[in-house]
Parts: structure tokens; sequence; C-alpha cells
């Protein structure tokens, strides 16, 4: 029997889907309010009196915490306080971040009936607490939850009628570790109450399945935390508390919260401390590392232990050639379409070239081969940077054209200098994506794999190349935000200088940061957030949830 951990007693009686996503799936993720609440927990253990929470003369020191399992119930968990009062009661005391009820009509849990001065869910997972307890040798009567967002204390029996309800809750758990994920609720308040809503998706999967055409603004527009680039060559970063600190030659240059970032980028000689490695890996924030001239050379992630039964299917899908054609299809279609688009909005091509474009870009949906797919998709690409230049606001600077077609590996003039820095920044933030949703970065669909190649990633990030990369690089130069006195240009390379990095790197993450409207739901979200959900949704068509896989394509 697998052991289901006490804490997702409390999602599950919340949402039954949300307790597969975190439990099942393993797509718990981070966030400013998770990183919060863990602290204030480590604080409340930390100062937490020792008489209190357990007799010396039963376990010697007494501890902060209890650590404990029933095989017959299946269940383990860490109890956060225990505190010994009448005697020989011994008492859970679990904290919650949130404010309790009001105390009005008892709640209703499918036929059993709880207190109403305390969330049912919390209540549950309080009484799992004490079945522990009481299936380790201890009498465990009732116990506290502790309410920090009105600082209220309440005390619950553990009554006949909130066992059942928690054994019943510890049955359905079980049952769900083998099941398909549940559907979405339909028009639910919780899901606003929820912290995994953007994970979830409800509104969008009921829409894209047809079971609704209501789409609530649920989704977060963006991600809470930003990524972090530090390029100063020698800086050291540490950990002081719950912050990142950033030293340079033993002057301490900046302190930044952890909870508050998403990513840290490193680029060139820059160290990071083991301390602060196990921090941000716990937190779920990757780490990047780049050369001084900006090429990715690894991505440091938490081990890869989420969705493993979406990667097998990822696994055994792209292997069969009509799923992985369709797929292929779907993607350099929508690629096509984004770079044509930005060709009408911004730049002077001939109206051949957007015919051409269009009619590739059809021939990509019919296309009878991956290889023909990539054929249309090599052609559409050559006709784009030819046609580049005429985005640019002066393509030509003292006689020097600064695009002479698409090169790289070394970048040889400005334009492809800020192209292959984008590709590169546009790869590791895909690849972030896909490793979040539990997908695996290297096994793609469209692109060949190769070893150290992260194919899906590459496959993923197709669609958004004009809609990213091409878009900073063409108004950090129409702007004049950079100028050819940011690069240094020379016979047979072409890279940016560290104040130009700088002002890249600022640019990129105005882009990532931008909001635009979803042409399927209506409402705006950050170019960072869309990335997630191309990721999700590809990782929902995989799961069979949903029917098809729609690329995002700009209006």
């Amino acid at each position: 029997m697998s052991w289901i951990p006490v804490r997702m007693l409390n999602e599950i009686q919340y949402c039954e889907r949300l307790y597969h996503i975190m439990h099942v799936q393993g797509l718990f993720e981070e966030s400013a309010d998770t990183v919060e609440g863990a602290a204030q927990h480590k604080r409340a253990e930390t100062h937490l009196r020792k008489s209190k929470a357990a007799p010396e003369e039963m376990w010697g020191d007494a501890p902060f915490s209890l650590q404990l399992g029933d095989p017959v119930l299946g269940i383990t968990g860490k109890l956060d306080a225990v505190c010994l009062e009448e005697g020989k009661q011994w008492i859970p005391v679990e904290g919650k971040h949130s404010a309790s009820p009001e105390g009005g009509p008892m709640f209703t849990v499918g036929v059993y009936s709880l207190d109403g001065s305390a969330w049912p869910n919390d209540q549950i997972q309080l009484c799992a607490q004490g079945l522990l307890l009481r299936a380790n040798g201890y009498e465990s009567d009732y116990g506290y939850l502790y309410y920090r967002g009105n600082k209220k204390k309440v005390r619950i029996p553990f009554s006949q009628e909130l066992i059942a309800a928690t054994h019943a809750c510890i049955q359905k758990a079980h049952q769900l570790r083998e099941a398909e994920i549940p559907p979405p609720l339909q028009e639910s308040k919780k899901c606003f109450r929820c912290s995994l809503n953007y994970v979830c998706m409800p509104d969008e999967t009921n829409y894209m399945l047809g079971l609704s055409a209501n789409i609530r603004k649920i989704v977060p527009s963006r991600p809470d935390g930003g990524v972090l680039y530090v390029t100063e060559q020698g800086a050291k970063l540490g950990r002081s508390g719950e912050s990142l600190t950033i030293t340079c030659r033993g002057e301490k240059i900046d302190e930044i919260p952890i909870k508050d970032l998403i990513h840290v980028s490193l680029m060139g000689h820059v160290q990071c401390s083991t301390q602060l490695l196990h921090t941000l890996m716990n937190c779920g924030v990757h780490v990047s590392y780049l050369t001084t001239h900006g090429t990715l050379t690894g991505i440091m992630t938490p081990p890869l232990s989420k969705n493993i039964r979406t990667r097998a299917k990822q696994f055994i899908k792209f292997q069969h050639a009509e799923i992985a054609l369709g797929i292929a299809r779907r993607v350099v279609y929508a690629k096509i379409s984004n770079q044509r688009t930005m060709l009408r909005r911004n730049g002077s091509p001939d109206k051949a070239v957007l015919k051409e474009l269009k009619e590739l870009r059809d021939r990509a949906w019919e296309a009878p081969s991956l290889e023909i797919v990539r054929g249309i998709e090599g052609r559409a690409a050559q006709l784009y940077m030819q046609f580049f230049p005429t985005m640019l606001k002066h393509p030509v600077v003292d006689g020097m054209a600064i695009m002479n077609g698409r090169n790289r590996r070394p970048p040889k003039d400005p334009v492809n200098a800020l192209l292959s820095l984008g590709y590169t920044l546009l790869s590791r933030d895909v690849y972030s994506a896909c490793a979040n949703v539990g997908l695996d970065p290297l096994f793609g669909f469209f692109h060949t794999m190769e070893p150290g190649r992260p194919a899906l990633a590459l496959d993923l990030m197709e669609p958004f190349r004009a809609l990213i990369a091409d878009s900073v690089a063409i108004r950090t130069l129409n702007t004049e935000e950079l100028t050819l006195g940011d690069f240094y240009w020379g016979k047979d390379s072409c890279y940016l200088k560290k104040a130009g990095r700088q002002t890249y790197f600022a640019a990129y993450e105005r882009r990532m940061n931008e909001t635009l409207t979803h042409p399927q739901f209506g409402y705006k979200l950050s170019y960072r957030r869309m990335l997630e959900l191309e990721a999700r949704f590809l990782a929902r068509y995989l799961d069979g949830e949903l029917v098809e896989y729609t690329p995002l394509m700009t209006r």
C-alpha cells in the first residue's frame, strides 16, 4: 500500500482534482504565499516551548514536531506541534495561514456534519493527526487549529462523525491514486481561493471540452516572482535566512527574498553556495548557467519527480508517427502564422512573400510526413529572415548592414547576436516550463533528438520565437535602447558588451511580463504565463483530457 501524506487529506476534501494534481501528479509549486506559510511554520516550531511539546521522561529532549505513520490507515505525516494536556491527552496543534470561518451552521461533507467554527478540510487533516497519535499508542481526543488570518484558536473534538468523515476521506485518497485525473469543478467559488488554479485551469479545460462557455478570470496574469540575472564577474551568491545575498570582492551588493524568485540566471564566473542551491531547489527555483557570451551551458532543476504518468505517455506517443506529425503540423502552422503577422505589422515585405508564407502555412497543416513539415518550416524561416531587415528602422548604420542573413555559432552581426541570445533565453524558459509541468524537455516530437539537445523545449518555443525573441531585438534596436556601441563587432563574431547585456536582459524581462489577450479565453496573460500554459495544455493532451493541442497564434 502507498502511504498518503496527512496534509493531502486537506486537499482531497477541498477538491479531488487538486489532490490528484498535487499528490498523484506531484505538480505542487511554491508561490510567495506557500513560501511565507512554510516560514511561519518554521518560526512557530522554533518558538514552541519544549515543556509544551511532549513529556521529557517519554521522549528525552522534547521534539518540536513528530513524524508518524500507520500501515493500517496507510497515512503518514509530520505533526508540527504536539501539546500534553490533562495529564495524558496528546493534542495535535495545526497552524493555518488563512482566517477561520465566522462560526455559523454546521458544514456538510458527504453524509457527515462537521463543526462550523473551522473549515472541514482543516478538521479532517487535524483528526487524521489524532488518529496517527492513537495508532501509535497515545490518547488523543481533540486538537487545536490556529488561524493566523484572524488569530483565532479553535478546539476540535474528535467526534465519531468527524472520525468517520476522516476515514472516508482516507479511503477516497487511496482510490484516486490509481485513477485518472478527476474532471474540474464547474463554476465553483473554490477555484478563486485555490493556490493551484493556474495549474488546474478549470474553466479553460471545461471550455475546450465543450462543457461550458463561461470563462472566469481565475488564472493569475503573471507568476508570483521574477528572474534574477547576475552578470558581475567574481560575484558570489549565498543565503541569509530566507533571502538570497550577492557579494562581490567582499562587499555586499544586494539581498533578495527567495519567495520573490522563480529563476536565477548566472552568466560567466559567478559562484553560488551549496546552501543556497539546496534552498532554491527546495523552493522550485531553477538556476541556469550561461557563458559570458550568452551560451547556455546547463540548467539546475529539482529532481524530475513530477507527473511520471504523463512522462510515460510522452515517451510512447511522441514515437507514434501519426501523433508526432499531428502536433508538428500545428506547431509549424502557428510559427509561420506568427512570423507572417510580425512581418505584416512591422516590416515592408513583398506581397508575393506574404502570399507564399500563407501558402506554406496552409501546406504545413496538411503535410503527409515530418520530413515535409521540416522542409516547409525551413523555407518559411528562410523567407522570414530574408525580409527581417525590413522591420528595422536603421538596417544600415555607418555604411554597414547590421544584419546579413541568419548566422550563428558565433553570430556575426548585431541583429544575429540579439537573436541568438534571445533564443537562448527563450529555450531556457521553455525548458523550465516543461520541467515544472513534468514533461521531459529532451524528448520531443519535431526536432531530431541528439545528445544534450532539449528537443521538446525547442519544439514548443517555435511559435514564440517571433513573438518574444525577435520582438525584443527589433524593439531594442529601433528605439536605440541598444546601439552599435553596445557590441563587440569583429571580423568573425559579434557579441554584446557588459552594459549591453544588462540592457538586453531588462528588455527581455519586460517583454516576458507584457500581457496579451489569449485568443481562445479572452483575458490577458503575460508571455511567461503563456509559455507555462502551452506546456500544461500539451501535458493534458498527452493525458487524454484534451482532444487536441493548439499552439498560441496572435490575431
